[in-house]
């Protein structure tokens, strides 16, 4: 069975990492662990399969 839905997880515009499921909660939470403690600029969104929208999505930016 397909997950509905794709969460992927960038450091400037490159993707580091992705990860699928049908929890968006759950994948939100995946993707802030995965930049949490670090200091590059990273972004998250989290698609829907089926309609390819973007359902969530963060940026964390490094401090001045």
């Amino acid at each position: 069975m397909a997950f509905r839905y794709l969460a992927k997880v960038y450091v400037d515009n490159e993707e580091v990492a992705h990860e699928s499921g049908n929890d968006v909660d759950e994948l939100y939470n995946w993707m802030l662990t995965k930049a949490q403690g670090k200091f590059e600029n990273f972004s998250g969104e989290i698609i829907d399969q089926k309609t390819h929208q973007i359902v969530k999505s963060f940026r964390k930016a490094p401090l001045d």
